[in-house]
């Protein structure tokens, strides 16, 4: 019997990484044709678009790049070099295919990444930040591999930032020099007609300080 169909649905009911390696595990080898084409996806070319247009450079740390897509609108903006970040195996595997990333790193980004401090000249993410996915907290690992004067253009559902607490890390983040206070650039997640088509992204663009990240789990909790 062939498995249901994977969908939106499906993906915003995930909770943990396990049930993210999972999903995104047996979505790789169709999340394109069945997800990407059908539903007029554009929210990683928009995200790409405000980085570039904010004056975004390389090298770029994709944040859950999935199959690589955010790296292809990139590239398609001559933007280079790229490395990606993905909890699924599966999905770096289909990303690796296209010879679009310098560089495929499988990790929890709820977990330290083994990136090394200070690694990146800008971080970008679409998809990412949203229902079931990555919360607030994982911007801190993003913060430290960026250097200094490094540009961020992170994708956030804006219903997931309106109730998970992102304004609320990045101006504690901005209080403490960290970053300079962000700019929300609302954005479309689709282009069509379904019932998803009316969904919208933040894209939320700062730059790095020159402080080190000083931020504890004794201080997000206060």
């Amino acid at each position: 019997m062939d498995e249901p169909e994977i969908d939106l649905d499906d993906a915003y009911s995930v909770e943990t990484p396990d049930d993210s390696r999972d999903l995104y595990g047996r979505w790789a080898a169709t999340y394109e044709r069945s997800f990407i084409e059908p539903k007029g996806y554009v929210y990683h070319q928009q995200v790409a678009q405000v980085f570039v247009d904010r004056g975004g450079r390389g090298p770029v740390l994709d944040v859950g790049c999935g199959t690589g897509i955010v790296g292809e609108a990139l590239r398609a903006l001559t933007l280079s070099p790229v490395d990606g970040v993905d909890i699924s195996a599966e999905m770096l595997a289909a990303a690796a295919a296209k010879d679009t990333y310098r560089r495929l790193i499988e990790a929890d980004l709820t977990q330290p990444v083994p990136l090394a401090d200070a690694e990146y000249c800008g971080v970008v993410s679409a998809g990412t930040f949203t229902h079931g996915h990555l919360g607030p907290e994982a911007i801190d690992e993003l913060i430290r591999v960026a250097a200094g004067g490094a540009v961020f253009a992170l994708g956030v559902n804006a219903e997931h930032y309106a109730t998970r607490g992102f304004a609320a890390r990045l101006d504690a983040h901005h209080a403490a020099g960290l970053i300079t206070e962000p700019e929300l650039v609302e954005v479309p997640i689709y282009e069509g007609d379904h019932e998803h088509a009316d969904d919208r992204a933040l894209v939320a663009v700062f730059v790095r300080g020159q402080n080190n990240l000083s931020w504890t789990a004794s201080s997000s909790d206060s």
